[in-house]
This record gives C-alpha cells, sequence and structure tokens, in this order.
C-alpha cells in the first residue's frame, strides 16, 4: 500500500510538472491559466520571436551573401549603399518571424496586435518629428548644443537609405514591444500592467548603452525611455493602429541622426546628417554620452506630450463608455 501511493505521488508530480511547462508554453495559447503562468508564457513568446527572430534573420542575410561574392564567415560584408539595404533586411525578416508567430502559432488576426490602418503612419511621423524638434530646439537655447552649419555636398541617397534603416528598426522595436507584448497582455491584466511590462521590454535593451553616463544622466535616460515608451503607446491607442507608433519611433531617429547629426540611443553613428549638431561638453542638459535622449529639457517635453496623450486618450474612453451606456 506504501508503495502504491508512492508511486501515485510520484505520477502527480510528474503530471503537476508537465501540466505547469505546458501551461508557460509559448506555443500554448491558452488564456485561462493563472495570471503568473501568463505572464512567464508570454515573456518566453516575446524571448522566442525576439532572439529566434534576428538568429533566422541573421542567418538568412549571411546565406544571401554566398550567392553574391562575400563570405561573412571571413570578415567580408556589404558596405556603403548596399550594406544598408542589407541592414534593412535584417531588421525586416526578424518582424516577419513575429508576425508569422502571431498569425500561425497564435493564430490571431494581424489587427489585433494593433497592425491595421497603416495611413496613421503619417500622423505618428507628424508627432514623432514635433516632439524630437522641440527638444533640439530648446536643449539648442540653452546653449548644451551647438550648429555648426549645414553639410556641404551631403549624400541624400546614403540619408534616404539610413531613413530606410530606421523605418524597419523602428517597426522591428514596436511590433516586438507594443505589437506583441502589449497586445498580449492587455486583455488579460489591463493596460497600466500589460503598458508596465511592454515598457520594461522596450527599456532594458537601451540600458548598457547608458555605461559610465553618471547617476543623474542615467536616471533621466531612463526616465525619458519609460515616458517615450509611453507616448508611443498611447499614439498607438488613440489610433488604434501599430503604425502611428511606428511612424513617431522612425521620424524622432530619423531626425536625431541623419537630420541633427546627434547621438541616437548613446549610439554614435558616423551616417551622413543634414545638419551638423553637437553637444557642448556632457552634462545633463545636452544627455552625455546617451545623447539628448537623456536630457532633462527632453524630460519636460516627453513628460508635456504624455500628458496632453494621455487626457485624449481618457476622454476618447469616456465618449466611448457614454456611448455604450
Amino acid at each position: 500500500m506504501k508503495t502504491n501511493s508512492i508511486a501515485i505521488g510520484k505520477i502527480k508530480d510528474q503530471s503537476k510538472t508537465g501540466s505547469f511547462f505546458k501551461s508557460i508554453s509559448p506555443f500554448n495559447n491558452r488564456k485561462d491559466i493563472p495570471t503568473r503562468l501568463f505572464i512567464i508564457k508570454n515573456l518566453l513568446a516575446y524571448l522566442l520571436c525576439n532572439i529566434g527572430g534576428m538568429v533566422i534573420g541573421t542567418a538568412i542575410v549571411v546565406l544571401i551573401h554566398y550567392p553574391l561574392g562575400k563570405d561573412p564567415l571571413k570578415g567580408e560584408a556589404f558596405e556603403g549603399y548596399a550594406g544598408l539595404l542589407f541592414t534593412m533586411l535584417n531588421y525586416f525578416l526578424p518582424s516577419l518571424f513575429v508576425m508569422f508567430y502571431w498569425r500561425v502559432i497564435g493564430k490571431k488576426k494581424l489587427s489585433e496586435m494593433y497592425v491595421k490602418r497603416g495611413r496613421y503612419y503619417f500622423i505618428g511621423c507628424f508627432v514623432g518629428g514635433v516632439l524630437v524638434t522641440l527638444c533640439a530646439g530648446l536643449i539648442l537655447l540653452t546653449g548644451a548644443v551647438k550648429v555648426s552649419g549645414l553639410t556641404s555636398h551631403p549624400d541624400y541617397l546614403a540619408i534616404a537609405l539610413n531613413g530606410g534603416v530606421w523605418a524597419f528598426q523602428s517597426f522591428h522595436e514596436e511590433i516586438l514591444c507594443r505589437g506583441l507584448a502589449f497586445s498580449c497582455l492587455k486583455g488579460k491584466l489591463g493596460v497600466p500592467a500589460a503598458f508596465a511590462l511592454s515598457t520594461a521590454a522596450f527599456t532594458i535593451p537601451h540600458l548598457g548603452s547608458m555605461k559610465g553616463a553618471g547617476a543623474v544622466v542615467t536616471a533621466a535616460g531612463i526616465v525619458n525611455l519609460v515616458l517615450i515608451s509611453a507616448i508611443f503607446t498611447l499614439i498607438m491607442l488613440l489610433t488604434d493602429s501599430l503604425w502611428a507608433a511606428c511612424g513617431a519611433h522612425f521620424l524622432w531617429n530619423f531626425f536625431l541622426g541623419n537630420i541633427f547629426g546627434l547621438t541616437v540611443s548613446g549610439a554614435v553613428s558616423e551616417s551622413p546628417a543634414l545638419i551638423n549638431v553637437e553637444s557642448v561638453g556632457r552634462n545633463v542638459l545636452n544627455g552625455g554620452i546617451f545623447g539628448i535622449e537623456a536630457s532633462i529639457i527632453t524630460t519636460m517635453v516627453l513628460a508635456a506630450g504624455t500628458a496632453v496623450l494621455f487626457f485624449a486618450w481618457r476622454k476618447k474612453n469616456m465618449e466611448k463608455a457614454t456611448v455604450s451606456a
């Protein structure tokens, strides 16, 4: 009898273990699982799409090099215009992997991750352009950055291709953080929790670029990452379109890197820019090594933008609730 009880206990433990791993599997579409397991499952789905997409995308890009006469394993790769085209592909393929996971594994429509209403991309571009121009302009007034003049004989094709890189880069980041992470979590956890977790996924990869920036600049940079994540999320919710967030993200990066020639998220770029804008020293006004995205001036602009969009979103929800009633 005792032996049978032990055997039954082991079977039950194995069953519980199997049930646990089945529940947290990113290939499991069940929603009726405990919240803790639901969060773990979606974290694994995010990691699968992020890491798996990059691995598969990079592998395909590497393989394409061989028929074109390059051996990446020997350090050979395309540079210049062709290199920029391959960089676009290196962002586009992982984005396709995310959409493949959502449609084929998750069995959900792309519209459920806000991939719809493409015309709102241009509204997002407008918002992103206004915000980044305000930030750069106000910091310029403090003397923390200076304009050295316009670039003589700029390479317009290189600037345009860099714009393409930023477009695909922003789409990849947005479809992972806002499209996948936020959309998966919102239904069960609600908007605040989904925002917190998707913002963590957005913010953490940027932290390495703040190393050596100093405590104050790092704190400002983290606050600004949370604020810009809030802005991208609110734009998406207001327009019911991920494309709006992609547009805002794209033009923010493009203006910083290829119009103003400033550092983008701590990455010093050799990409051409139309205007030569330079930081004067390293301080909390210009964001130090991380760039103006860690400036306290940027904090104030983004905080104001977040407040405006939040109240607009709340008003929209209140009007929707009134109509439903």
